[in-house]
């Protein structure tokens, strides 16, 4: 899925409120229905059951929000950060447990279509390709690992750090 593809997606939910019953709905691409609650980015930071994550996740143009597995007793949510031109889109694993919700730092190569592949109880991985926007160098193609028991993040094999500065994760 292309973010572009999501303008027109962004400005209609942007209305919909003012003209339906404006109750949230689970369904809308900024919002993730848990074991332990409604996950909600609608408002470009995450809330769990209407609660900041610990640290606080912020989005930039706007959050996208998807449960993408659960092991034991967490939930594990996928947050796609949205940018602008020269890197439309970051992203972070959330894990949410009944007492928590924690995220990661954001991460990837700008290139909002990355590639997915989920081993239910093991692992999440993101393989992004190469990112050449115009008139920007660019990134280079790259896998991100993330491994459910550890919750630790490996880049092309090598552990990357994982903490959000400053209390928040932007």
């Amino acid at each position: 899925m292309k973010i572009v593809s999501f303008v027109l997606a962004g400005a209609l939910f942007s209305v919909v409120p003012f003209v339906s019953s404006g109750t949230a709905n689970a369904d809308d691409i900024h919002m993730a229905q848990t074991r332990f609650g409604l996950a909600d980015g609608s408002s470009n930071v995450l809330k769990i059951n209407g609660r900041l994550t610990t640290p606080e996740i912020d989005g930039n143009g706007g959050m996208f929000v998807e449960k993408i597995t659960e092991a034991g007793d967490a939930d594990y949510l996928l947050v796609t950060n949205i940018g602008g031109t020269a890197c439309p889109a970051l992203f972070s694993i959330v894990r949410v447990a009944k007492a928590s919700a924690t995220p990661i730092a954001y991460f990837g190569n700008c290139n909002d279509e990355p590639k997915r592949m989920v081993v239910p109880g093991k692992s999440i991985t993101l393989a992004f390709p190469a990112y050449r926007p115009l008139h920007f160098k660019g990134t280079p193609a790259t896998t991100y690992v993330y491994t459910l028991a550890t919750n630790e993040l490996k880049q092309d094999g090598k552990p990357v750090p994982t903490a959000c500065k400053g209390g928040k994760c932007e």
